[in-house]
């Protein structure tokens, strides 16, 4: 539950010898290792080289290995042969460069840039007259390129331009993060030539960071839009924004880790782009920031099937002038500060809320374009108090068994004007105004400010075409624990005191979200024997009240990290343990045997 975190500082001095600004480039024959001279002709490299590894020129050893501290201006590798250059820098290695492009002009995607451990730095250029900062994969028309960070390597790009995956017409990029860090100062752009694919595939524990923007497909010049995608299943991806289908046509699936966007906000389909979002898991939380769905003359698509979305700012669908924004929520949790669908008067935006729950201050449907909001399941959670804090304009909302709660008192009166105005309408189109002898066709007024509603005359089982509308309830248990660390502008996921653990774990462990030092409450991990047989201990703190407060504690096991597949099964839960009036001990046990390698998590679900 906690990431690990490291710096990592090198010092060391470079003789420059050789001509300055020359081309020297690599020959092989010797080795196959950056430093060994004798594998480079025109000079060893040094911080003025430009170094170049072209299979049209040289047919020599492409296995090039960096295995000790490196330093060059440029780096290009472009090749036209049909064998393959495999360029890897190892966990002793270290190349530090102005700017890089890589084109491999196969079509077998063979050819590869791994940084294996070590580390890759891309530096400002000194020289003022040198513009060309940028790191390229995919470099040349109609190329294959590859890019992999791995083992806890870890590649920093400082230049002003930062780094364009498939940059040029027609050319394919690949960027591979698994267990790999990576460091962007300004902007990563997936898919930016003409007609280009861009990907990148972020695996295990791995680390993105980009100051700047993600742009998911974001054309450069001309008319054939580009394609960008991204697969997360773990890790952690930080970006200043989050543009998925920038100026093109861009996919973001998320399995599994956490996707934090700064003030820059995301946007899914931003301008004569479409952009598709599918959460199947993980958490995406944009912090003091907004999401627009379908910008201008772009469509955009939210999908969410299982985890967590978070934005703190307003949610627009159909957010800019002639664009199509939609919200597709089949479970999971989607909660946001304001919810506005179709928003300008050339816009159109729709909601299908299938199950999971969605919850908003504000519910604004139809404000000056086309909107749609249908409710066929789930919760729909409306916690602003005032009047206007649901709105809907020239706009209607069909209702199918999905429980609205809106915590105005005064909620039965905007219903009650609501379906006067036909503004409310029940899926299977029987006209609301009757009350049934045997159930409750039509309006009830109570002084709990509840409403039930259903159509199909089977009393008070509220199935099909049924509307449940009842005020929030009182402060949960967590509410009231916030409160007393003055958490009101945190949220569950979030983290105050940056020890790695988010408030909904400092909750159920027992924790204090103010303090970054209370590393006692943390999960413990042993090896004990008993009955003969070794078994691996995991001992974790919870709450004893966890069921009244709709807390869920389970283990995950796996075998392999790369598989992304979990199993709650496979371990024992021994009585609880432990002497204290709030939290009891939980110790789990896993037979040792057959596994050779085994990983363990602790999941808390909140209700």
């Amino acid at each position: 539950m906690c990431e690990k975190k490291a710096a990592v500082l090198v010092l060391y001095s470079v003789c420059l010898i050789g001509s300055v600004f020359g081309v020297t480039t690599w020959k092989g024959g010797v080795s196959g290792y950056w430093d060994t001279p004798a594998n480079w002709a025109g000079g060893f490299p040094v911080n003025t080289s430009t170094v170049r590894l072209n299979h049209d020129r040289q047919t020599n050893t492409y296995a090039v290995i960096v295995k000790t501290p490196a330093i060059a201006d440029k780096l290009w590798i472009d090749t036209y042969g049909d064998v393959p250059i495999h360029f890897r820098v190892s966990e002793t290695g270290s190349l530090q460069l102005n700017s890089m492009r890589m084109g491999f002009k196969e079509e077998d995607r063979e050819s590869s840039f791994t940084i294996d451990g070590g580390t890759v730095w891309g530096l400002d250029p000194v020289d003022p007259a040198v513009t060309n900062t940028a790191f390229l994969i995919g470099n040349n028309p109609d190329c294959e390129a590859s890019l992999s960070v791995v083992n806890d390597g870890l590649f920093s790009v400082s230049g002003s331009n930062g780094l364009i995956i498939a940059s040029s017409k027609e050319s394919s990029g690949h960027l591979i993060v698994t267990n790999g860090n990576l460091r962007i100062r300004d902007s990563l752009i997936l898919g930016k030539g003409p007609a280009s694919h861009g990907e990148m595939i972020l695996t295990g524990t791995s680390s993105v960071s980009i100051t700047g923007a993600l742009h998911i497909a974001k054309l450069d010049n001309g008319a054939l839009m580009p394609t960008g995608t991204v697969f997360m299943s773990g890790g952690t991806l930080d970006c200043g924004s989050l543009n998925v289908g920038a100026h093109g046509n861009g996919s973001l699936i998320l399995n599994a880790g956490d996707i934090h966007t700064g003030t820059g906000g995301v946007t899914i389909g931003l301008s004569n782009a479409d952009g598709r979002l599918d959460i199947h898991g993980g958490i995406l939380q944009a912090a003091n920031s907004f999401m627009n769905i379908g910008h201008t003359d772009s469509s955009g698509l939210l999908s969410i099937s299982n985890g967590m979305v978070h934005i703190s700012g307003p949610l627009r669908v159909g957010s800019g002038s002639r664009g199509y924004g939609q919200i597709n929520q089949s479970g999971g949790s989607l909660s946001v500060n304001e919810l506005i669908i179709g928003e300008p008067v050339s816009a159109t935006g729709i909601l299908n809320l299938y199950d999971g729950t969605l919850t908003s201050t504000n519910l604004l449907v139809g404000l000056g374009g086309t909107a749609q909001c249908n409710l066929y399941g789930g919760t729909l959670s409306i916690q602003g108090t005032g009047t206007t804090d649901f709105q809907v304009s020239n706009s209607c909302i069909h209702i199918q068994q999905t429980v609205i709660q809106w915590a105005n008192s005064n909620v039965t009166d905007w219903i009650t004007n609501a379906i006067d105005s036909g503004i409310v309408c029940f899926s299977n189109g029987i006209a609301p105004g009757t009350y049934s002898t045997n159930g409750y066709d039509g309006r009830i007024v109570s002084e709990t400010a509840s409403l039930y509603w259903d159509n199909l005359d089977n009393g008070s089982q509220f199935g099909l075409s049924a509307i449940w509308v009842e005020q929030l309830p009182a402060a949960s248990a967590y509410d009231s624990w916030a409160a007393d660390y003055e958490l009101s502008e945190s949220g569950l996921m979030d983290d105050p005191d940056d020890d790695g653990l988010d408030n909904l774990s400092e909750y159920a462990l027992g924790g204090d979200p103010t303090n970054d030092n209370d590393a006692a409450i943390l999960p413990t991990f042993g090896m004990t024997e008993s009955g003969g047989s070794n078994w691996f201990e995991f001992v974790y703190r919870k709450r004893t009240d966890a069921d009244a407060v709709g807390l869920d504690y389970y283990l995950e096991l796996s075998t392999n990290l790369f598989s992304g597949t979990w199993t709650n099964e496979g371990y024992l839960v021994t009585e609880p343990g432990g002497d204290h009036a709030v939290f009891e001990i939980i110790t789990n046990r896993i037979p040792a045997e057959p596994f050779t390698e085994l990983f363990i998590r602790l999941r808390i679900s909140a209700e």
